[in-house]
């Protein structure tokens, strides 16, 4: 939901609440009002009686409509009071509420009777009215509303627009690159490019840095590690060397492999995060997963592993054929190295799911911890607790979902595509 529909949704709203209690207001102001002006004419009504009865007083009866004088025997005190009735309408033949004003006036020593009658407007009228008003200003509001938004949308944030559309074709990874953003006359966007031109060239900066640093520590670190194991391999060729000897030269050349292992694995992690693999094509899975299972065998058979394989024909990616295999030569590799000897594996690839399973002992570690760097069950193995984090982070570079089940001693890993 972008901003302006934000923006008019909450207007919207808030102008549905504004008519609602000016409704309520309104009404009851109209209700005063008219019952005010009513009391007033009926009041008017009756002061005209008094003055034509001072010019002319009656003896009998007066029942006119809507207008009744009655002559008292005695003389009383003057009162005034209103009440509510209902009265026949002459032209609509129905009984329709009226306001009743009774007095009592004395005019020339003589007390009357006096009752006047005025029809009431309903409260109902009043309300339906209002209400059909209020909607069709509420209604014409809306319209104006969604209409501005639209313009405001369209011409107002197109600079907005244009600069993510700048953005959204920057690339970290391509040197000369510079963005580059329309020209805008309002200021705030004009801010906005100028802070994202910085911002940018500084990230640029610091990407390329960070880029030089790694792959020159990475290099810088192999060749001591290569002479180091030179080295190592002459010691064995050497003579008169004792069982300790070797049994250490041997723990040395594991240790530098480690080594070695480690630095390319942390500099694999670091262009997968910079999301330098973009050479993406169309990758026949099926047929993938299929040629790196049989380049296992060997391995799985000399551990005694089981295979139980369902692979679906024609299960196509578009991904990075390099990150496709390291994701499926450390995943195979993980469910072996972590397997017991006589244990099963079960590879299940659907054309939208990808699931590898091995039989193993526990873990020490919570399931959701596995993919994440160094972290391993078994603290002592010799893995580097590096192989599902670099799973994990190509999952995440192609918005693939990747879950750990388990279940009794069997382990499960699944991709959804």
């Amino acid at each position: 939901m972008n901003l302006i529909v934000r923006i008019t949704i909450i207007f919207v709203l808030v102008s549905l609440v504004v008519f609602l209690v000016g409704g309520v207001i309104s009404f009851d102001v109209m209700m005063r009002e008219v019952n005010f002006e009513q009391r007033r004419f009926l009041i008017e009504r009756l002061n005209g009686v008094e003055r034509r009865l001072e010019r002319r007083p009656v003896k009998d009866t007066i029942n006119w409509t809507k207008l009744t004088i009655i002559p008292l025997m005695e003389q009383q005190e003057e009162t005034t009071s209103f009440s509510d009735t209902v009265v026949m309408h002459n032209q609509l033949e129905r009984l329709e509420p009226h306001l009743r004003l009774d007095a009592i006036r004395n005019v020339d020593g003589v007390s009357y009777q006096i009752s006047l009658y005025d029809i009431i407007i309903e409260p109902d009228d009043i309300k339906d009215g209002l209400v059909e008003s209020l909607v069709t200003m509420y209604l014409i509001l809306l319209a104006a509303v969604l209409i501005i938004g639209f313009l405001a949308s369209y011409f107002i944030l197109r600079p907005f627009n244009n600069s993510l559309a700048v953005i959204k074709s920057f690339s970290l990874t391509d040197p000369g690159q510079s963005l580059k953003f329309p020209k805008s006359n309002v200021a705030e966007f004009k801010r906005l490019n100028q802070f994202l031109t910085e911002m940018t060239n500084k990230v640029k900066s610091d990407y390329q840095s960070l880029k030089e640093f790694s792959e020159n520590a990475s290099h810088e670190l192999q060749t001591p590690l290569a002479i180091v194991q030179s080295k190592l391999e002459v010691l064995m060729d050497g003579d008169n060397l004792t069982e300790e000897q070797v049994e250490q030269i041997i723990f040395a050349q594991n240790t530098i492999k480690r080594m070695s292992n480690l630095s390319n694995a942390l500099a694999l992690l670091t262009k997968i995060e910079n999301r330098e693999f973009e050479n993406v094509s169309e990758i026949n899975f099926s047929y993938k997963l299929g040629h790196m299972l049989d380049e296992f065998r060997e391995l799985m058979e000399l551990k005694s592993i089981e295979r139980e394989i369902n692979i679906a024909d024609g299960v196509s990616v578009q991904a990075d054929q390099v990150l496709i295999e390291l994701l499926l030569t450390n995943l195979i590799n993980n469910a072996i190295r972590h397997n017991w000897e006589g244990g099963k594996i079960l590879v299940s690839l659907t054309h939208n799911k990808f699931s590898i399973s091995n039989t193993g002992p526990q873990l020490s570690i919570p399931g959701d911890h596995l993919f994440e760097r160094f972290k391993k069950s078994n603290q002592s193995s010799q893995s580097m607790g590096l192989g599902l984090a670099i799973v994990k982070k190509i999952c995440d570079f192609y918005d693939y979902k990747i879950k750990y089940e388990s279940q009794a001693d069997l382990h499960t890993i699944q991709i959804s595509f």
